[in-house]
């Protein structure tokens, strides 16, 4: 019985590894530094360790299931401890540490021309962000003219001055319909 506990343990713990790959660390607030002691990653890696020692020590020995307990859950709490370390001493203060770069902070968004850009010379776009119109000087960014009225992407924003693409354009290169 002790056996299929631990395997119940273990794929738990696989299950929980996965989920918390995809949805990432629990933090306990934005900008806070701190990380919960009961999250996901730590979980995953306790029962996964658990079922792991669990599953051999029930099959292959006569330890009564007190004793396996015991020696199981001692090695999934010296594991979940090991993974905080981890996570609090190294994948927090990472990305804390990150720099955003204001340049990139549009990128991606939609915009419309309304200032002709004339190749060498630049034109205008309007933009919405955060629910505000924004108008901002506008540059192709292969340098070629783009028509009043176009609708583009920004690609970043640097001195003012927004570098774009024509959305067609970007629509072909992801092979999305215009």
């Amino acid at each position: 019985m002790m056996t299929y506990a631990a395997l119940v343990v273990l794929v738990t713990g696989l299950i929980a590894g996965v989920v918390s790959m995809v949805g990432g660390i629990d933090q306990l607030g934005r900008g806070d530094a701190r990380v919960r002691y009961l999250n996901l990653p730590t979980f995953a890696v306790a029962a996964t360790v658990f079922g792991i020692v669990a599953y051999p020590v029930a099959k292959y020995t006569s330890l009564s299931t007190a004793s396996v307990l015991v020696i199981a859950l001692a090695a999934g709490v010296a594991a979940g401890s090991a993974m905080l370390g981890v996570i609090a001493g190294w994948a927090v203060p990472s990305a804390a540490k990150e720099v955003k770069d204001e340049r990139y902070t549009h990128q991606g968004q939609f915009g419309r021309i309304t200032r002709a850009i004339d190749g060498g010379a630049g034109g205008e776009i309007e933009f919405s962000a955060d629910g505000i119109v924004q108008r901002v000087p506008a540059r192709s960014l292969d340098g070629a003219p783009i028509e009043l009225g176009t609708e583009i992407v920004i690609e970043r924003i640097e001195d003012g001055v927004a570098y774009v693409e024509r959305w067609t354009k970007i629509a072909r290169q992801l092979e999305l319909p215009a």
